[in-house]
């Protein structure tokens, strides 16, 4: 479980601090004001319903503040569990403006979608711990790669679900895979772990292409492309990685490997250069 922050110190600034009382007296003294706040929070609800008077809904929303103010129902802190990338700053922008408000009126669902439309924040969920603290869990994206479309099109970050993380900074993550192709981020997390199955392959890979929808090509040391089947991909990485430890063939002058056979592995190796035919003067043309 991630630790919880605690983002009281900031946030309770906004309040008037008190002298609190130890809880087991509080809830004591609190307990008749529980029961005139059920009593006010139906007349509110029976002004809504009926149409009652603005003058009388307003006067009832007063005393259910007042109630609740006396009964220590007010929030005074905020914690966060689950934060490991989330901007502190961004958590308190959206939550600082609760602090001071009666704690049974806030709109929880309200504050989980605001938590939700932080860049890093995947899910969240939100809970009174009354008297005074709001606790939020967040669930955030977790980076596993960059993905473009296309080649020239923008790049963008992938969590492990193969879901866009919309941060606009991606040098963190400069050491990630390259992923490209349509369809590529929902098939990204099979084919890395494939990969890490065969780690000397996975560290020499720079570019995984997503083709047809189907398969993917990789380029190691960004200068082989290695093209594997559609089906049977752990059994073709194995092969290579094999083939490379007897022969050490990543290393040889190989452009393209291709692994789409069960039964032979061929290759293609780098045409050497031509020479230019000679003049008479000792000179290529």
């Amino acid at each position: 479980m991630r630790p919880v922050s605690r983002l009281s110190q900031r946030l309770r600034g906004a309040i008037r601090r008190e002298r609190e009382r130890p809880w087991p007296r509080r809830l004591r003294r609190a307990a008749p004001f529980a029961l005139a706040i059920l009593a006010l929070s139906g007349a509110v609800w029976s002004v809504r319903y009926f149409g009652a008077d603005a003058l009388l809904a307003a006067t009832a929303r007063a005393a259910l503040d007042r109630t609740a103010r006396a009964a220590g129902l007010v929030v005074r802190e905020v914690t966060v569990e689950g934060r490991v990338r989330t901007d502190p700053k961004e958590l308190a922008k959206a939550l600082e403006s609760r602090v001071g408000s009666i704690i049974l009126s806030v709109e929880l669902n309200e504050i989980r979608k605001q938590l939700e439309g932080l860049p890093w924040v995947k899910s969240a969920a939100v809970r009174r711990q009354l008297p005074g603290t709001l606790h939020a869990v967040l669930v955030e994206h977790r980076p596993l790669a960059l993905w473009r479309e296309r080649e020239g099109s923008r790049t963008r970050l992938i969590d492990e679900e193969g879901e866009i993380v919309p941060v606009a900074d991606l040098r963190p993550f400069a050491s990630l895979p390259l992923l490209i192709g349509q369809g590529a981020p929902r098939a990204a997390g099979r084919l890395l772990s494939l990969l890490a199955a065969e780690p000397e392959i996975a560290r020499r890979t720079t570019v995984a292409s997503f083709v047809g929808g189907r398969r993917w090509n990789l380029y190691v040391d960004g200068r082989i492309e290695v093209r594997l089947p559609a089906e049977g991909e752990a059994a073709a990485l194995r092969r290579l990685a094999a083939e490379d430890r007897a022969s050490r063939l990543l290393d040889r002058a190989v452009e393209a490997i291709d692994l789409r056979s069960a039964d032979w592995i061929v290759v293609r190796t780098v045409e050497p250069p031509t020479r230019k035919p000679m003049t008479a003067g000792g000179r290529g043309a």
